[in-house]
């Protein structure tokens, strides 16, 4: 009687499968890492958009008016997704020059410090 046969044993076939799975496991958490890569980046330039778009309409609110020292909010919709934005303009050492920063953070998000874009512009007095 012989009692070698050809193939594998249980234990070979639960390492092999243990290799395989933590294979399976790294491929698939390469992927996710990319589709959240992917998701920053299409939030961060949707953003970057409504940031020109704001900047757009402050450059021509200002073309023949001085702006005013203040503080606005709002929400704009750019591509399906909504937006809180906020300004403020402020005096500097020079008397022909303000700044204006504007902030955008997406209204999905919870109220934070942290806004996904931040930029400040200087305007001369016209």
């Amino acid at each position: 009687m012989n009692l070698k046969q050809p193939g594998f044993t249980l234990i070979e076939v639960m390492i092999a499968l243990a290799v395989v799975s933590i294979g399976l496991l790294a491929t698939l958490s390469a992927a996710n890492q990319e589709i959240n890569g992917a998701l920053i980046t299409q939030e961060k330039m949707t953003a970057y958009w409504l940031m020109q778009n704001k900047i757009t309409e402050i450059h021509l609110e200002n073309q023949t008016t001085w702006p005013a020292i203040k503080h606005n909010k709002g929400t704009d919709t750019i591509f399906g997704q909504s937006w809180r934005w906020q300004t403020v303009t402020q005096k500097t050492d020079n008397k022909k020059i303000r700044t204006l920063k504007i902030s955008l953070s997406p209204l999905s998000s919870p109220i934070s410090d942290e806004p996904v874009l931040e930029q400040t512009l200087y305007l001369g007095k016209p």
